[in-house]
């Protein structure tokens, strides 16, 4: 008999995470590595600790909590996703995936049930990319996308690097990051958007993301008096940079419904109220369904860019940081999350992610797949962000049904 999630304990134990790191509105805010991250990390482990989990960091700060199969040779089945949080995040944003993922480890010890199998579960490292840029490090570590040197090195608005961050968490592991035995992946996540809320659809099966590009800026003028220098005079980098910023609004808005643009974040030298602006750093991006049409929406950046500086007598030098998509997720899993779902009277819908998850790393390395549950409003991101109890219990369910098919009892 096919065991089942225990709805009450998985809300209880989203609601207990949620309350580290609350903010005033009623959301999370967890920065990757921060002490309210390293808290929640350490509540996760403590929950997987009964269950007979062995914990293992690898140096980026990844968590791998595995159970034991009968068969030592078999590829373990691999899911998860991230405990860390934007500093306006939610309750469910990734945190639904790793703890959907533990319902599915106390399902089974419950049942008294081992798997052929070894199953792993995983909590990602700075899957938000909010504190350290790139998003999904730990994933693109991990994946070969980015050198651990590199990305240990890489530091937060405050100078604090990756290294230290870890060090000082006590979250950096002796294994060294890179694929694992895994013979597939799956990750259970919100929708984020409000499509599948509009269409009555319980589980979204995810075929595949969108391409998205990355840039940071920096606008380059000159230092001047507000009161002396005339507007003709000056080499305005935050003026110029408010009309960049227009600009990726442009771009997106005649990219819908497949693309998307935004700019944000910015930062502002000397930012003094005497002083005309002189450096702006801006991070943006440009993401379509279409990996082509994203390139093209870059060229169309980098137009608009030339523009500006030629106007405004600045000099926008460019970075383009980070790439990720386009993935087609596994087809033989997606249908057989469908089928799971169907076998439980759900609807199905197949569904293009339009955010960044470590799916989209882990997708060359093994069989992957991602499925949706509804967002209420489509609301992410923001402390209202909330799929209901019964949409995550299904969403759960349907995860350890496919585990179950994938690993073998």
């Amino acid at each position: 008999m096919t065991p089942s999630i225990n709805p009450d304990r998985l809300w209880r134990s989203i609601m207990d995470l949620a309350a580290i790191g609350p903010t005033p509105e009623g959301g999370s805010c967890r920065l990757a590595l921060s002490p309210e991250d390293t808290a929640a990390r350490g509540q996760f482990a403590d929950w997987c600790r009964p269950l007979g989990l062995t914990l293992q960091r690898d140096a980026i700060g990844n968590m791998f909590l595995r159970r034991a199969g009968t068969d030592p040779a078999a590829g373990a089945v691999a899911f998860g996703s991230h405990l860390d949080t934007v500093p306006t995040g939610g309750r469910f944003d990734g945190v639904f995936g790793v703890l959907a993922g533990l319902e599915v480890m106390r399902a089974l010890q419950d049942a008294g049930m081992r798997t052929r199998a070894p199953l792993e579960l995983v909590n990602w490292t700075n899957e938000e990319g909010s504190r350290f840029a790139p998003a999904m490090m730990g994933s693109r570590v991990f994946a070969g996308g980015l050198a651990l040197e590199a990305a240990l090195a890489i530091t937060d608005d405050n100078g604090v690097s990756v290294a230290h961050a870890l060090r000082d968490s006590g979250q950096a592991g002796l294994a060294k990051p890179g694929p694992r035995d895994w013979s597939c992946w799956l990750e259970a996540h919100i929708e984020q958007g409000p499509v599948m809320e509009g269409t009555n659809t319980d589980i979204g099966i995810v075929a595949g993301t969108v391409h998205a590009r990355y840039f940071q800026l920096v606008v380059t003028g000159e230092p001047s008096h507000v009161g002396p220098t005339s507007m003709d005079r000056r080499h305005d980098s935050l003026a110029a940079t408010a009309a960049l910023i227009l600009a990726v609004e442009r771009i997106a808005l005649a990219a819908e419904p497949g693309g998307r643009a935004s700019a944000t974040w910015i930062e502002n030298f000397p930012n003094a109220r005497g002083n005309v602006a002189n450096v702006t750093r801006l991070h943006c991006d440009v993401r379509h369904e279409q990996a082509e049409r994203a390139i093209e929406m870059e060229a169309e950046l980098r137009e608009a860019l030339t523009g500006i500086a030629q106007r405004r007598g600045v000099r926008i030098d460019v970075d383009p940081y980070a790439t990720f998509g386009p993935i087609a997720f596994d087809p033989t899993l997606g249908a057989l999350l469908r089928r799971k779902a169907e076998a439980r009277q759900l609807s199905t819908r197949d569904m293009i992610a339009a955010a960044g998850h470590d799916s989209v790393l882990i997708a060359p390395l093994c069989p992957s797949a991602m499925l949706f549950v509804p967002s209420v409003g489509g609301i992410t991101h923001n402390p209202n962000e909330y799929s209901t109890r019964e949409q995550i219990a299904r969403g759960a369910q349907v995860l350890l049904d496919a585990v179950l098919e994938l690993a073998g009892t």
